[in-house]
Order: C-alpha cells, then sequence, then structure tokens
C-alpha cells in the first residue's frame, strides 16, 4: 500500500531531525580532529628521534645490563590495545579487533594478556574471551599525562616483575583523513637499533659520549621515552578516530540528502495523485448531480 503525503512527510522531518544530529556531530569531530592531528604530526620527529637515540644506547651498551633491554624467549605477551569508547565512527574499531586478531594468529605460540585504552576494546576482547588485565576509557584533557602515566608504570612493573616476556601497543596511525592504518609497535623490551640506522650511524661516524654514566642516564630517560612513545600511540589513534567519526558522519549526511530528495519526490507524487483523486470525485459528483 502507497504511504499517504502526511506519512511521507513525518519520515521527512524525521530524517531532517537526525541529520541535525549528525551534522553536529561531524563539525565536533573535525574540530578535535584539527587539534589532535595537529599534535600527532608535531610529535612525530620527536618520538623518533628520542627511539632513536633509545635504541642506539640499547645497541651500545652491550657490556651493561639494564633490565628494561632485557631480551627475552618469549611465550608471555601484554597487548595494549588502542580504540575508542564511541561508535559512530565507521570501521575504526572493526580495523583495531581485526589487527588484533591477526596478530594473535600470526603468534598462536604465545600467551596473551591485555591491557585495553577504549570501551570498544574491552567489549571486542570480552567476546573473543581474552584475559584483560586492565580496562581503561580513553584519556583526553587534564587526565591524559596523569593515565598514560600510571598505565606506563604498570607496564613497566608487569614486565620487570617477569609476569610477561615483552610489551607491544596497537594502534591507528593516522596516514590522512581517509586512511588510518592499525599497527603493532614493540613497546618492551626496548629493542636495538635495525640494520639500516646501524649503517646511517655507521657514515656519520657517530660515537657516544655518555654523561653521568650510562645507567644514571637509562634510569631517569627509560621510562619518560616509553611514556611519551604510549603517548604519541593515543595522540595518533584519538586523530585517527575523529578522522573515522567525521567522514562517518560526513557520509550519513549525503545519505540523508538523498533520502530527502527521494521521499520529497515521493510526498511530491502522493500529493499530486491525492488532489487528482479528489478533482476525479469533485467532477463525478457534479456530472451525478447534473444528469
Amino acid at each position: 500500500m502507497a504511504e499517504s503525503p502526511r506519512e511521507i512527510l513525518r519520515r521527512i522531518r524525521g530524517i531532517k531531525s537526525t541529520q541535525q544530529i549528525t551534522k553536529a556531530m561531524e563539525m565536533v569531530a573535525a574540530v578535535k580532529l584539527n587539534k589532535v592531528r595537529a599534535q600527532a604530526e608535531d610529535s612525530r620527529p620527536y618520538v623518533y628521534n628520542m627511539g632513536k637515540i633509545m635504541r642506539a644506547l640499547c645497541s651500545s651498551a652491550e657490556d651493561i645490563r639494564h633490565p628494561l633491554f632485557e631480551k627475552r624467549e618469549t611465550k608471555k605477551v601484554l597487548l595494549v590495545v588502542l580504540a575508542s569508547d564511541r561508535g559512530l565512527c565507521g570501521t575504526f574499531n572493526v580495523n583495531v579487533t581485526n589487527a588484533v586478531k591477526e596478530f594473535i594468529d600470526e603468534n598462536p605460540e604465545l600467551e596473551f594478556s591485555f591491557i585495553t585504552i577504549g570501551r570498544k576494546a574491552t567489549d571486542a576482547l570480552s567476546h573473543m574471551n581474552h584475559t584483560i588485565e586492565r580496562a581503561y576509557d580513553v584519556p583526553w584533557g587534564d587526565s591524559l599525562q596523569t593515565q598514560l602515566a600510571n598505565i606506563n608504570t604498570q607496564v613497566i612493573e608487569a614486565f620487570q616483575a617477569n609476569r610477561v616476556d615483552a610489551v607491544f601497543v596497537l594502534y591507528s596511525h593516522f596516514e590522512n583523513v581517509l586512511q588510518y592504518v592499525p599497527t603493532v609497535e614493540q613497546h618492551l623490551p626496548i629493542p636495538p637499533l635495525s640494520e639500516a640506522e646501524k649503517k646511517e650511524l655507521t657514515k656519520w661516524s657517530v660515537d657516544f659520549l655518555l654523561e653521568p654514566s650510562f645507567q644514571e642516564i637509562a634510569y631517569r630517560l627509560i621510562p619518560r621515552y616509553l611514556e611519551t612513545q604510549l603517548y604519541h600511540c593515543v595522540i595518533e589513534s584519538l586523530a585517527s578516530e575523529y578522522a573515522a567519526r567525521m567522514v562517518a558522519m560526513r557520509n550519513a549526511n549525503d545519505n540523508a540528502e538523498e533520502v530527502i530528495e527521494d521521499l520529497t519526490l515521493s510526498y511530491n507524487k502522493a500529493r499530486q495523485a491525492t488532489i487528482t483523486k479528489e478533482l476525479i470525485d469533485i467532477i463525478g459528483g457534479v456530472e451525478a448531480l447534473q444528469s
């Protein structure tokens, strides 16, 4: 049965009401994205070069043992998974969940435990029946530094207590507004330099003179570096989330416009048909009276 003009008009009003919400969400996501994107892109050179320094220290200090440089036989792995607290962000959380599954499938011999940052990650891993050591909401604002410092302390304690042999962080690396790639990075133990990085330093003939001692530098710098690395991962994940939400809401707005156009056309046709039917009834009545 064809819808009446009144029913079609009610649907149009309902879609327009929803469209106002999606437009507001798109604007909010765009504002947050601009702020977080700048932080993510500006911090990349600092985090990369700081990581290179730490890996260089690890590679050049073979005679000095530091617990966070200690490479063990990997049997137990702690995976820190970053996702979002809310949905309505396209395939962002699905991509993270699929990346977790892929990482686990690639390493079937390992025993995994998890720390989740973001309620969607907690829900997904709970449904997969995995062991979640701690679950956190996505930090933001004034609580960001404090909460990340707590998480980093727990990760370091778990590694130093030999409860885990390695720690990895899985987050979404922000490439651009349309592309955010789930990425797994080793957090602990701090890896040595790659062969390419060693060759680069060899070309420069770089020799490190450490003042004060390596041990004192390591104990002061390593926790700060690990916290900075975790902070950067969270910022990259937030930028990816806001970009995904902005694009999803923009697509929702475009789809709403198309539906409204189709319904408006249907409304005009139904209204025209109703008017035509009423005219036919009036003309039929007049002709009946005349006869």
